[in-house]
């Protein structure tokens, strides 16, 4: 063999050879960077990292449980098919009308129900990265940038709707696990009643000691009235030592100021002959509920009582719009568009969540959960 052509199989072993000892160079080379690189600020890269990460993911559904469904659905469609063609086959000449009319409703009916179905056959699971979205709106050192929500909660008739379950709602609004100052609630008392806007006094007070309770111990869910009734082993997960003597404090607290909004109610029972008449002897704007001037009363705030650890407390609100014989107030409809204008002068949050009185929030992250549709650049486009 000449010099020029060799012998393949050693050119190759060469070959071999020399791609290995490049690679070991180039690994040593990028062992030597990393080493160079601290571990701090390896830490401090990560949440940039995250920062850029997707806030939501779905979450594949297995096809063993989608399966029995899918026959089910198949298996209903047969039989309406053969229903339909029995139907159609079988007209009642002797009332006619009636039948083509009872069909006619029959196929809507079927129609809306087919409908149904489509988001059904291929249903969808969705996990969010809460991390994510602090990483990404809340870093260290600077102002929340997440964006800020304002809480309707609608009532007319505290005799009928009780002013406790009113209470408990906005409390657990007030405690939710989300930056104080991205917090406003609004309540609407469209009955223009004393005793709404005496219990939302007292609950503005409880709030002062309920709120750093509840973020303290990660308290959940955060309406006192369900979280006592939890029949439940409330010491799971709880290491802190002082939490069982402040837990029997706080509801001992809770106690007494279920009793005081009871006597609220009591008082209520019964309306004095010359109106009900406010602490500082002059009488009630809200008398008339028929004609009445607007009333609009901020308990809690930036400004306003702090919790007894000194943080501020998330804006609480109370609205009565104004009302006037002879005008057409739409009802609740009238009081929403009420509550969207007070809100838009004092704090005008670009979302708004509007809660009955009776609805409280039984998940403190529910509102950063769905901040990681809704801030998500590319899932909040949809």
């Amino acid at each position: 063999m000449t010099e020029d052509n060799g012998n393949p199989i050693w050119k190759n072993r060469v070959e071999s050879w020399k791609e290995k000892k490049n690679k070991k160079k180039k690994t040593s080379i990028k062992v030597e960077i990393k080493a160079q690189v601290p571990p701090e600020q390896l830490m401090e890269d990560k949440p940039a990292a995250d920062a850029f990460q997707p806030l939501s993911t779905v979450i594949p559904i297995p096809k063993s449980r989608l399966a029995p469904y899918r026959t089910v659905i198949i298996m209903r469609l047969i039989i309406l098919g053969l229903f339909f063609h029995y139907r159609v086959t079988n007209p009642v000449d002797s009332a006619f009308a009636l039948w083509l009319t009872s069909v006619i409703c029959e196929i809507w009916f079927a129609f809306s129900w087919v409908l149904d179905q489509f988001p059904k056959w291929y249903p969808i699971n969705r996990d969010t990265y809460i991390d994510r979205l602090s990483a990404r709106y809340e870093r260290e050192g600077e102002p929340s940038e997440l964006a800020a929500v304002d809480f309707f909660v609608s009532t007319v008739d505290p005799l009928k709707e009780p002013p406790l379950i009113t209470a408990n709602t906005v409390l657990s609004i007030l405690a939710l696990d989300y930056p104080v100052d991205k917090v406003s609630c609004y309540v609407s008392d469209d009955g223009a009643a004393m005793l709404s806007f005496e219990s939302l006094v007292e609950t503005a007070d409880f709030a002062r000691k309920w709120v750093p309770f509840c973020k303290k111990f990660s308290i959940e869910p955060r309406a006192p009235e369900f979280y006592f009734s939890q029949k439940i082993d409330y010491l799971k997960d709880k290491v802190q030592s002082s939490f069982v003597k402040e837990r029997r404090a706080m509801k001992r607290d809770y106690e007494e100021f279920k009793i005081r909004i009871n006597a609220l109610v009591a008082k209520a029972q019964k309306t004095p002959e010359e109106g009900w008449t406010m602490q500082d002897g002059t009488p009630w704007p809200g008398n008339n509920t028929r004609d009445h001037p607007g009333m609009i009363q901020v308990f809690l705030g930036y400004s306003g009582a702090r919790d007894i650890d000194g943080n501020e407390l998330p804006r609480l609100v109370y609205v009565s719009r104004e009302k006037r014989p002879g005008y057409q107030h739409h009802k609740k409809a009238g009081a929403e568009n009420a509550l969207v204008r007070v809100s838009a002068v004092l704090t005008n949050a670009p979302f708004i969540l509007n809660l009955d009185c009776d609805h409280y929030v039984n998940n403190s992250k529910a509102v950063r959960e769905a901040m990681c549709f809704l801030m998500d650049p590319e899932v909040g486009r949809d």
